[in-house]
């Protein structure tokens, strides 16, 4: 397997994830290796099953992908597939991501010989005493943790009985996506009416994601009088049907469009007028960062460690619960007020520039690297 010709660190690091296709974590590992092989670091993307891009969505990583093609849960020949790809790219650091990475892929990067492995924390795992025990081995020979903020370290120490020095905080970044289409455009194809205020979610259709809440809002919001509103979901999942079934008992079926998977998530955002985000509870979430870049002010419910990310009436609107009186109640209050709407947006954006910034997350990234191939102490 060959490397870039040109190394600006000489420094080899390995990004594991199941696929390359989706929101959330996808995303993040995508815009993360896209930095990484524009400074300069030696990157090889490792997709266990099937990375699903494109021709065109491949080259924009800048970097090659060994697509290990597992078949489904039942081909476990992909393991020996994966040791024998890691000991032939012999990387420095192996990063690895989600339920793959965290369990199969630090079992293989340990069995190469692998000298530092990383895994970032995206999200809460299934329990049960077999992967407690393997997290329990599993964590003894991974050089850091990744997550996203402070709050995240805090409760990931707690409960996994890491040491907080083991953990570093990097937040994710978010990589502008002008879109060729005007808003006007952008509201036509999706057949808004020129009066639609519209309430925009993107993201997995699941429990956690609490998106029976936004369609019960809006149901509220309709006979508060706000009748020109509507609920936009981009992103499928496991509740698709449930949610469908949802809105039609609620009488708003005809107010909500689901859109499904849609790889212009990003650039929808311009086409909408408040973004709504009614998860129950988060880690660093990507649409949140996308929608405040875009220019939309955020309103959401008090997941833990929302104030990293959003300040009541400043950067965004905060419910006061996760029910759907309190997310109606905040929806109203931007919906209510035009130009102070306006104003929050404004912050908000300029806010997410910061707070989600891709170099200041690449220059993290490779700085840790650095430290563990130095060593791990370092």
């Amino acid at each position: 397997m060959s490397h870039a010709a040109t190394r600006k660190y000489g420094l080899r690091v390995v990004q594991l994830i199941p696929n390359l296709v989706g929101g959330g974590a996808e995303a993040a590992v995508r815009t993360l290796s896209a930095g990484l092989a524009g400074a300069g670091v030696d990157l090889t993307i490792v997709s266990v099953y099937p990375s699903g891009l494109d021709e065109g969505e491949l080259q924009l990583l800048g970097a090659p992908v060994v697509d290990l093609g597992r078949r489904g849960r039942g081909d476990r020949g992909y393991f020996r597939r994966l040791v024998r790809a890691l000991r032939e790219l012999r990387p420095d650091v192996v990063h690895a991501h989600l339920h793959t990475g965290q369990y199969g892929g630090r079992a293989a990067a340990l069995l190469a010989r692998v000298p530092a492995v990383v895994l970032t924390i995206h999200g809460d795992e299934p329990g049960g005493p077999v992967r407690w025990a393997a997290d329990r081995v599993l964590h003894a020979g991974t050089a850091r943790f990744v997550v996203f903020t402070e709050a995240q370290r805090r409760r990931f120490a707690a409960e996994d009985g890491v040491a907080p020095a083991r953990i570093a905080v990097i937040p994710n970044g978010v990589a502008a996506m002008p879109s060729s289409a005007s808003r006007a455009e952008l509201r036509a194809g999706l057949e808004f009416a020129p009066d639609t205020f519209a309430l925009y979610s993107a993201g997995r259709l699941a429990p956690e994601k609490n998106q029976r809440a936004a369609i019960a809002a809006l149901a509220l919001a309709h006979a508060a009088g706000a009748r020109r509103m509507r609920l936009v979901l981009a992103g499928d999942g496991p509740l698709a049907a449930e949610l469908r079934a949802f809105a039609d008992a609620h009488g708003v079926h005809e107010h909500v469009d689901f859109l499904g998977y849609r790889r212009d998530a990003r650039a929808l955002a311009a086409a909408m007028d408040l973004f709504v985000l009614p998860s129950l509870r988060e880690r660093m979430p990507l649409a949140l960062g996308e929608a405040m870049m875009a220019g939309l002010a955020p309103a959401i419910t008090p997941w833990d460690g929302y104030d990293d990310f959003v300040r009541d009436g400043d950067t965004g609107f905060v419910a006061a619960g996760f029910d759907a009186t309190a997310l109606a109640e905040t929806i109203l209050r931007a919906y209510g007020d035009d130009a102070g709407r306006a104003a929050v947006a404004q912050r908000a954006q300029a806010a997410a520039r910061t707070q989600f910034d891709v170099g200041a997350m690449v220059r993290a990234h490779v700085a840790l690297y650095d430290s563990l191939r130095r060593g791990p102490g370092t």
